[in-house]
């Protein structure tokens, strides 16, 4: 899951900011059909915000919507953003893989003997002069 912050900035066409504004936050994912997903007003800078969440790989489309006043015509921007799936790790960098090599190392190794001092399990010696 990715949480993006997404910012819209309001301003008129000499670019002074245009504060206690309403703007309308939309997303797309197929850059046509847009879902509202909230509102946020303009602060003294002129700069709206909304916090959103992706939780599938994908592209996404955004929205930012002025919808107008009795001073202002409505205006939209639009933005694009690509969330991808993380590339997997290789095996030797899996946090239980040195942990499995470490076992199998115990078991061929350290503790393959057997009955005794190296002789077959379950086997007697018996020493003839």
């Amino acid at each position: 899951m990715v949480s993006l912050k997404l910012i819209a900035t309001l301003t008129d066409t000499s670019g002074n900011p245009l504060p206690s504004r309403t703007i309308e936050f939309y997303r797309s994912t197929d850059g046509v059909n847009y879902t509202l997903i909230g509102i946020a007003i303009t602060d003294s800078n002129g700069q709206a915000s909304l916090i959103d969440e992706v939780t599938e790989p994908g592209r996404y489309y955004y929205k930012a919507r002025f919808p107008g006043d009795e001073l202002y015509e409505a205006s939209e921007a639009t933005a694009t953003y690509e969330y991808a799936v993380p590339a997997a790790k290789p095996i030797w960098q899996q946090p239980w893989f040195w942990l499995l090599l470490f076992i199998l190392f115990i078991l061929l190794f350290a503790g393959g003997g057997g009955g005794g001092a190296g002789g077959t399990p379950g086997a007697t010696t018996r020493r003839v002069a």
